[in-house]
């Protein structure tokens, strides 16, 4: 009797990994297609356990992302952390990524060990309408980010702007802001709140300051902006208008509001 259950057992198992490395992943993604809106799918090729999809597409009217060739190679190892999980590659915005997705039974999502590069012309089309030019190469390393429930718990992550340059004409006459060596941390503190640190160096503006946000949405804004001494003078004449003048030269801006009410 135990001979029979073992060759049962066996043979289950023989069936479904058969089933994951060689069943095609299209007609599986195809079935699916409902239940991911506003994730749009094309171009699915391979196997359920390694295969790739020619062009995904996030259609949200707030912000839109588009990604190509996105290829993933389930991670077994995923099993034993109590969900499923996969190895993913992408590429988009003039550059690419890859890291590990991994879905918790109980419907969390985690990301980890997911780096990135991107030519930040590229993500100009982001943007609401054309209020800024941007020039200079970013990457980036996100250590962990987790959703629980739907809702953001966790990110902690570095990005980097490598020669950043912003042109903006959102205040009238072309201002051009040289940023030098632009930095973004952003790292996970309690009660599921984040502290995002920014600073610069190396160019025409020096940024120093913080960002603390809430889960609810709340934040507050504490940002010093320095010029250089050779600074372009609209640059300069902007900060006069629209932020306050600070010891040391520099500039400040302080703000509190709400990120989901727009304030």
């Amino acid at each position: 009797m135990m001979r029979v259950v073992r060759l049962v057992l066996l043979g289950l198992l023989a069936y479904i990994v058969s089933v994951v490395f060689l069943f095609p992943a299209a007609p599986l993604v195809e079935r699916i297609k409902p239940q991911i809106q506003p994730v749009q799918l094309t171009g699915v090729t391979g196997k359920l356990f390694n295969g790739q999809v020619a062009s995904v597409v996030y259609a949200d009217d707030l912000l839109p992302l588009e990604f190509q060739n996105v290829g993933w190679k389930l991670a077994p190892g995923a099993l034993l952390k109590g969900g499923a999980g996969a190895n993913v590659s992408f590429q988009g915005y003039g550059g690419g990524g890859d890291g590990q997705v991994r879905k918790q039974w109980n419907g969390d999502l985690n990301v980890s060990d997911l780096t990135f590069n991107a030519d930040s012309k590229e993500l100009e089309v982001l943007l609401p309408g054309p209020v800024a030019d941007f020039s200079g190469q970013i990457d980036g390393q996100i250590d962990t980010v987790q959703l629980v429930g739907q809702v953001l718990e966790t990110f902690d992550g570095t990005i980097n702007w490598n020669d950043a340059v912003i042109v903006t004409r959102l205040y009238g006459p072309e201002i051009t802001a040289n940023l030098g060596q632009f930095n973004i941390v952003i790292s996970p503190e309690n009660n599921a709140a984040h502290l995002v640190t920014l600073k610069s160096n190396g160019g025409d503006l020096n940024l120093d300051g913080t960002v603390n946000l809430s889960a609810n949405g709340d934040y507050t804004t504490n940002l010093l902006l320095t010029p250089a001494a050779n600074a372009p003078q609209p640059l300069i004449d902007t900060l006069k208008q629209r932020t306050r003048p600070d010891s040391g030269g520099g500039y400040r801006i302080q703000h509190s509001g709400n990120m989901n009410q727009g304030t």
